[in-house]
This record gives structure tokens, C-alpha cells and sequence, in this order.
């Protein structure tokens, strides 16, 4: 048996975060030799309701504090088409760590090293700083997982484990996202597995993973909540979070194969659950949103295409800059592989073509046929920065504009790349 505790927030968060730390773990446990403790929110992006609350990060850093850690530092790398340093200005994240004394890590600037994956043959790069303080060095450095309780369109499921998506660098998870995203992620935890995962369960945030800003979608993607839940077997405490969201584990393929692969426990009844389950009964949906511009014509292959990879991080990309930047429509998009031939030669103006598959296939025809600057192109199975680019064009959006502060995102951007970001970013002009 493990212990995950379930507890309400009311009204103060540090409270909430003390009482689940004390239903789960003896006090003071978790402070290794070196004393120092390392962060690992969910701060995948800027936009409302997509990373960890800032309220419950600054708890997390001030209990351990009170816990006399000698360093508490607040560590990530923001998804593809992103700057870690970036997110942390406009998520109020750099300004926790100025109230608290945490210690933000950019993991975008940091060196990396090779490492390779259990069921895979080609080495992926890994910041150093993981390697080192968790794979080498593990039982000297606590690492807790700070992830939010989200749906997500590829994985169904965004916690602890999913958590850790932020190792691999930019380059690399271009790759990963397709139908081997599930086993991947189930690697990645094999070789680093959180001290502690504490979900931030202030709202249940579903229809994907990246809530519309604009009404009434945003309405419809969020169910306030206010819970925290938290363990030390991250397995479990994901097994926990993934039954408040409405799913049975064996529903969550990454989650199964940790399971299978005994890197902890995924069985309900051998979780000691310290909060009353039965209060939740909902099953939030995990697909995006059935609203897409009307006048964007979507072709898809027949022989393949990855919900994992093309797919969905295409559409959700069409979808945000259509409903929350105004962005229009009118050109074509293929993603997948195995088109119909009177499909692709119907085809006029302007094109979007989505992944390696496509690309090979119908670029160079339509290339000749369109012209070369109606042609526009995202490589790899995930390429945000590429697809974010290409959208952006061709639906009249500025890439600055889908940020809070221009002034603030290029000055942001200007250091990152300063200290050696190797973020993948989409073309700013």
C-alpha cells in the first residue's frame, strides 16, 4: 500500500500543501544530503489555465523553506515554439521565485547530454543538470513534480509522469510525437522518477490541454476544483488524479506501460486514498473542441495519421489563433499519409502541409503546381515552432501578438538567447 492524499484548499494554499505532505510522508523526509530541492511545475505555455497556479508553486517553495531546504529552485522547459524564460515572465513564475527566493532553471539554456531509452535505439539529449542531479546524483537532490490535473488530447491523461515531458530538448520531442509518444513517456520515467508528486488541482482543466481563452469556450474547458493531491509514488498519485478526471488507468496508455513496466503502483485498491474519491463523477472529455474554422478545408491520409503528432497539435494550433487571435482562414491543410490523388490536385491558393509523411508526399507536386511561396510546411511528426510560423502566416496573426506584452516577450527572448537557448521558436517576422 501507498499513501495519496486528496485534500480541499479552502482557503489558504500553504495549509492545504502542509496537509498533504503530512498525510503522506514523515516531516521532513524528503530533504536529502545536498538540501536542495528541485521544482518541476507544468509550465508548458502562457496561456490561462495551461500551467500549474503560481499560488500553489509559491506554497510548495515556501513549505520547503520552512523545512530548512538550503536551495528551493523552479525548473522547466516550455513546449516546442517556446521559451522557458519566456512563459516564466508572463506566468508570474519569475516573480514567485523573486518573493520566495527560488531559484529559477531555464532548462532550454542549459547544456545537455545524450541518454538513451530503455526501448529505443537512438540516444535523445537530456539537459545536463537532470542527468547529474537525478540520474547520477539522485539520492543526493529532491525533485518534486508540481504538474497540473489536466485532460490532454494525445495522452488523455497530463500529470506526474507526463510531467516530465520537459527533459527531452525541443529538437528531439519533435519525434516523439506520434503513436510512440505513450511508450516514450513511460521511458523518460524509467529513467527519472520524481521524490514527490503533488498535482495542482485548483481547476480540472479539459478539452485538450490548452483551454480557449474566449467564452464560452473557456467555460466549457474548466471545472473548479480546488484540491491538491499528493503522494510519493507518482504512479499512484497519477492513478488517483486520473480517476478525479474520470478515468479508469487502464484508459491511459503511458500510465499503463509504467505500470507494466513496475515503476510503481497503478491499482487503485492497493492505494491508501487519505480523501473521499466518491464526491467525483465526472468524466471529462479529453478531445478538443468540435469548433474549427469553417473555410480551412482539412485533408487527412488514409494509409496513417497520428492523433499523437500532426494531428491534434495542428488543429489545436488552428483553433487557438482562430478564436483567440482572430486569425482567418482560406487555404488547405494535409496532414497524414496515403492521400487520394484527385484530392491533392483539387487543391488551389495556399497550403499548409503537416509532417515528414505528407511533406515526402505531396510537396514537391504541389510545389510545381502552387508555386513554391503557396507552399508552406512543418517537418518532423511535431514541429510547433514550424507549424506555429506557417499558421501565423497564412492566418494573418503576428507571433508576437499572441503574447501579453511584446515589449516584454522580446526582452525575455533576448536574454534566453543570451544564456544559449536551443528553444525552438517560430519565425518572429
Amino acid at each position: 500500500m501507498t499513501d495519496v492524499a486528496v485534500v480541499d484548499i479552502e482557503n489558504d494554499v500553504l495549509s492545504a500543501v502542509r496537509e498533504v505532505f503530512r498525510l503522506t510522508v514523515p516531516e521532513g523526509s524528503l530533504i536529502k544530503s545536498s538540501g536542495e530541492v528541485y521544482l518541476k511545475p507544468n509550465a508548458i505555455d502562457f496561456k490561462p489555465y495551461a500551467y500549474t497556479d503560481p499560488s500553489v508553486l509559491e506554497a510548495v517553495i515556501n513549505y520547503f523553506y520552512e523545512l530548512n531546504a538550503s536551495k528551493v529552485f523552479v525548473m522547466e522547459n516550455s513546449t516546442q515554439g517556446n521559451m522557458t524564460r519566456i512563459v516564466f515572465e508572463f506566468t508570474g513564475y519569475r516573480e514567485v521565485c523573486k518573493r520566495t527566493g527560488g531559484k529559477p532553471i531555464y532548462l532550454d539554456e542549459k547544456p545537455t547530454e545524450s541518454v538513451k531509452l530503455p526501448h529505443f535505439d537512438q540516444p535523445i539529449e537530456f539537459p545536463k543538470l537532470i542527468v547529474e542531479k537525478f540520474m547520477n546524483e539522485q539520492d543526493a537532490h529532491t525533485y518534486v513534480s508540481l504538474p497540473k490535473l489536466k485532460i490532454h488530447s494525445m495522452s488523455t491523461v497530463t500529470l506526474g509522469v507526463k510531467n516530465q515531458m520537459a527533459f527531452p530538448s525541443q529538437k528531439d520531442r519533435g519525434y516523439h510525437h506520434n503513436y510512440n509518444l505513450h511508450r516514450r513517456l513511460a521511458d523518460f520515467f524509467a529513467l527519472v522518477r520524481p521524490d514527490y508528486t503533488l498535482v495542482d488541482g485548483t481547476n480540472a482543466v479539459f478539452n485538450g490541454h490548452y483551454p480557449l481563452s474566449t467564452e464560452p469556450f473557456q467555460s466549457k474547458s474548466l471545472d473548479r476544483l480546488d484540491i491538491l493531491i499528493g503522494g510519493a509514488d507518482t504512479l499512484a498519485t497519477d492513478t488517483v488524479g486520473a480517476r478525479i478526471l474520470g478515468y479508469d488507468i487502464n484508459e491511459v496508455k503511458h500510465l499503463t506501460l509504467v505500470r507494466d513496466d513496475g515503476n510503481g503502483i497503478g491499482d487503485l485498491s492497493k492505494i491508501n486514498v487519505k480523501g473521499d474519491l466518491s464526491r467525483f463523477q465526472k468524466k471529462y472529455p479529453c478531445d478538443i473542441l468540435d469548433a474549427l474554422p469553417e473555410d480551412v478545408r482539412i485533408i487527412r491520409g488514409k494509409e496513417m495519421l497520428c492523433p499523437e503528432g500532426c494531428e491534434l497539435n495542428v488543429l489545436m494550433v488552428l483553433q487557438t489563433l482562430h478564436y483567440d487571435y482572430g486569425g482567418k482562414g482560406g487555404f488547405t491543410i494535409l496532414m497524414g499519409k496515403g492521400f487520394d490523388r484527385e484530392d491533392v490536385d483539387s487543391i488551389t491558393g495556399r497550403v499548409f502541409i503537416a509532417g515528414d509523411c505528407a511533406i515526402e508526399e505531396t510537396r514537391n507536386a504541389l510545389e510545381a503546381r502552387l508555386g513554391k511561396k503557396n507552399v508552406f510546411t512543418s517537418p518532423t511528426c511535431n514541429r510547433l515552432a514550424a507549424t506555429l510560423s506557417a499558421l501565423c502566416k497564412l492566418m494573418g496573426v503576428g507571433v508576437l501578438d499572441i503574447t501579453p506584452s511584446k515589449t516584454t516577450a522580446i526582452k525575455a527572448l533576448f536574454l534566453a538567447k543570451l544564456h544559449g537557448s536551443k528553444a525552438l521558436i517560430p519565425d518572429l517576422f
